[in-house]
């Protein structure tokens, strides 16, 4: 059958120097794991703050540039106006206007006059 073969160890200065050594070894490669471990870890969440940072300065320039176009729409719309009232006010100043506007607008005629309204005016007044 199989024989069982007993080693004995060496116990002198070289093999224990040589044991110390090994232990010394594993220990530095253990702290060397545990230290890139953490190191890792830390550069794991800054990159994870820097990505959640960038979503979100992201998300706010988007919001920012739609509410631009908003406003710019708004200004464009603004500038509209701006224009039909400095044309409505110049035509104020021309006294032939005011007279046809108060007729049309409110019912005022000349000594003598007669107004009368038709379908059709009234259809123009709505468009």
């Amino acid at each position: 059958m199989k024989e069982k073969k007993t080693v004995t160890r060496m116990q002198n200065r070289y093999i224990k120097d040589k044991e110390t050594l090994n232990k010394a070894r594993n220990r530095r490669r253990v702290a060397l794991a545990r230290r890139l471990a953490v190191l890792l870890v830390a550069v794991a969440v800054v990159f994870s703050a820097l990505f959640v940072l960038y979503t979100k300065q992201t998300m706010l320039l988007q919001d920012k540039k739609a509410e631009k176009v908003k406003v710019e729409k708004k200004l464009a719309d603004a500038k509209l106006e701006e224009k039909q009232l400095k044309g409505e006010i110049s035509k104020l100043h021309d006294d032939d206007y005011i007279a046809k506007l108060a007729r049309s607008e409110y019912y005022l005629s000349k000594e003598g006059e007669i107004i009368f309204n038709t379908p059709t005016e009234k259809k123009k007044r709505e468009i």
